[in-house]
């Protein structure tokens, strides 16, 4: 059942990891008897889910003490005025109090505080009480939050890196492989590849490391993060020179003889789909005017503009060499994850 739920879309994980929040929420503030703190403590419970998480631990501390910063600072200030100016004062110096003592994933925290005190108690005398309820609706929200997250399958996110990089090395490859279907037989060319199809999956190779900046964490971890990172910055390269190279092969008559298997197009289409799942390899790069001249040749087999093809041979050869630089980066990332078993 495990294997089940944890092979479902984060979409739906992530709203039964909401569901399960609201619920323990919902049923810790109808036995306490304070019904009224519902809608603050649902609001803190449906925010602070979070599955990418590297330090916890270290978030629930910041998260909890930048609701107390805020609510605390916003009764101060109630006291004065309660005026919208005076929130804004509130919620302002919230921010800086929070951002001095370090505390930066509990900014939205803080903030939401000093907008329940606004929101819920406007003009009421505030007592220890009353600041009880506040705070005790903060945690409650903060911590089933945090214990929905870690209940419905516990994710490791860097571990699960790898084969999200695979799985856009795969949806690359199929479609490489439907274009080079196209040109040997012919017909209806196959649907164009989108960025869209590609790019939220690599921006998630980068989220991690984006995440969790200026946070305290292992040497070894910070640099997986910072490896990562720089495999969905070559993603992207790799994904721009595709989307420029497709157009370019549409141009092609096809089909492409069949008589002639040595193709240049052929193999090289085959290469890159290769190249996608292989290993570094130590082969030297043919040289620009060597290749220059074997893609003339090709344009005198397919009777295709001596340009077009040009063009499409130097997309080859980019593409060939950001691939081999992710498989360089592949091998090193291997033997990190190895080294810090």
């Amino acid at each position: 059942m495990a294997a089940g739920l944890h092979s479902l879309s984060p979409l739906w994980r992530n709203s039964l990891r909401i569901w399960l929040a609201s619920t323990l929420t919902i049923g810790i503030v109808f036995w306490s008897g304070r019904n009224q703190l519902l809608p603050l403590a649902l609001v803190m419970a449906v925010l602070f889910v979070n599955e990418n998480d590297l330090t916890p631990a270290r978030s629930i501390g910041q998260l909890v003490a930048g609701a107390l910063i805020g609510l605390l600072t916003a009764i101060v200030l109630q006291e004065i005025s309660t005026s919208w100016v005076v929130l804004g004062l509130a919620i302002l110096l919230t921010g800086v109090l929070v951002r001095s003592l370090g505390l930066l994933k509990g900014l939205n925290t803080g903030y939401l505080s000093c907008w329940a005190v606004e929101l819920m108690h406007r003009g009421n005398q505030f007592n220890w009480a009353t600041i009880f309820d506040l705070a005790f609706a903060a945690v409650v929200g903060i911590l089933m939050a945090q214990i929905a997250t870690w209940a419905l399958w516990p994710r490791r996110p860097l571990q699960q890196l790898p084969a999200l990089e695979a799985r856009i090395a795969s949806q690359l490859e199929a479609q490489i492989l439907a274009m080079q279907q196209w040109l040997d037989s012919g017909g209806e060319p196959p649907a164009a590849l989108r960025s869209q199809d590609l790019l939220p999956s690599i921006q998630l190779l980068q989220q991690l490391r984006d995440q969790n900046q200026g946070l305290p964490m292992p040497a070894h971890t910070q640099h997986r993060l910072s490896r990562w990172a720089q495999a969905g910055s070559l993603w992207r390269q790799v994904l721009r020179q595709w989307l420029l190279l497709e157009p370019l092969l549409r141009q092609l008559a096809t089909p492409v003889p069949a008589e002639r298997p040595e193709l240049l197009l052929r193999s090289t289409l085959a290469d890159l789909a290769e190249r996608l799942h292989a290993l570094p390899a130590a082969a030297p790069v043919p040289s620009p005017s060597s290749s220059a001249q074997l893609w003339l040749e090709e344009a005198g087999h397919l009777g295709a503009p001596q340009p077009l093809l040009l063009t499409i041979g130097q997309q080859c050869q980019v593409l060939k060499q950001l691939l081999h630089s992710r498989a360089l980066l592949r091998s090193a990332l291997a033997q990190l994850s190895a080294s810090n078993r």
